[in-house]
């Protein structure tokens, strides 16, 4: 008798090969495009298909609630008055909760597109955005030199780190770490296993070593901790806040 489990991990397990196909495919006709440019081909796909992404555009859905990262952010210390950032923040769905309890200004959302803060922003009443002028950008040397100069207090990045591929941790977390200064502390929640896992073909889980590694090369002087973001684990796989105190 096949037990549920093994028709979980062998559905799991088609659909990451489906998914690695397509991404071979996608890398056949574009050899020297950064892997960055195949997520956003892969979501935007999705979604211009009419089928939707369950993280991006009109059909994104937290995983356990909108407040969730404004809870985190405030659990460790963010005031109105604070400059936060959403690090790859896609179409807002979670950093509307965060632009609202801040002041004017305050916000910093950046990604690897603007078609997915775009269409974020369009699901947003004009007026509101107006009065709240929160700061979008790409990512790029620009971008990240005009937040590191509104010195922000915390830096949140919510479910990220688990599509980044392990070769590009190091630009990922640098880049999170490069907009810290004296008094500032970044939250990245990550897929904690013992070893690094595929989830899906483009997500993946890692080990607290090797995240805690990449950290603490591009902040040595950090104080670097972990914490759960939820309590227990399922099918291996823990819920972890890498906190970084500059």
């Amino acid at each position: 008798m096949v037990s549920g489990y093994d028709v979980a991990e062998e559905f799991n397990a088609k659909r990451a090969w489906r998914n690695f196909k397509r991404y071979i495919k996608w890398r056949v006709t574009h050899p020297f495009a950064p892997y960055e440019d195949c997520y956003v081909h892969a979501v935007m796909k999705k979604i211009n298909a009419g089928s939707g992404h369950p993280a991006i555009g009109s059909t994104s859905r937290p995983v356990r609630e909108h407040g969730e990262l404004l809870m985190f952010l405030q659990k460790f210390g963010l005031q109105p008055n604070d400059v936060a950032v959403d690090y790859v923040c896609g179409s807002l769905r979670l950093g509307r909760s965060v632009i609202d309890y801040l002041e004017p200004g305050k916000y910093w959302g950046v990604d690897i597109t603007d078609e997915f803060y775009k269409l974020g922003i369009q699901a947003m009443d004009p007026e509101w955005l107006r009065q709240k002028a929160p700061k979008l950008g790409i990512i790029n040397p620009e971008t990240l030199a005009k937040v590191r100069a509104d010195k922000p207090r915390l830096i949140g990045s919510w479910h990220v780190c688990s599509k980044v591929p392990e070769a590009r941790l190091d630009s990922y977390i640098g880049n999170i770490i490069s907009l810290m200064s004296p008094g500032s502390i970044a939250l990245v929640h990550f897929p904690e296993t013992a070893e690094r896992r595929q989830l899906s073909g483009l997500a993946w889980a890692s080990p607290r070593s090797l995240i805690e590694t990449v950290a603490k090369r591009h902040a040595p002087t950090a104080k670097i901790s972990f914490e759960p973001l939820i309590e227990g684990e399922i099918d291996g796989i823990r819920q972890t806040l890498l906190v970084i105190r500059a």
